[in-house]
């Protein structure tokens, strides 16, 4: 049951605080102290996500070439 709690709305249901209101967890490598650690870990970023985006970008080509066949 939801109610008033130490001057603050809280539900047992709900975690506290709200996601809107939490702080954003830093990047993995804000920790990194080593420069050349960090530069390892953002060029692996870099490539996962080249990976992704060529995966994304051969999906809107079959859609276009979809679309134009039903438009036929």
């Amino acid at each position: 049951m939801c109610g008033w709690y130490w001057h603050m709305w809280w539900c047992p249901r709900h975690p506290w605080p709200p996601a809107w209101a939490r702080r954003p967890s830093p990047p993995p490598w804000a920790y990194l102290t080593d420069p050349r650690e960090e530069l390892r870990v953002l060029e692996g970023l870099k490539a996962l996500l080249a990976s992704e985006l060529e995966g994304v970008s051969k999906r809107i080509e079959e859609l276009k070439k979809l679309i134009q066949e039903e438009r036929k």
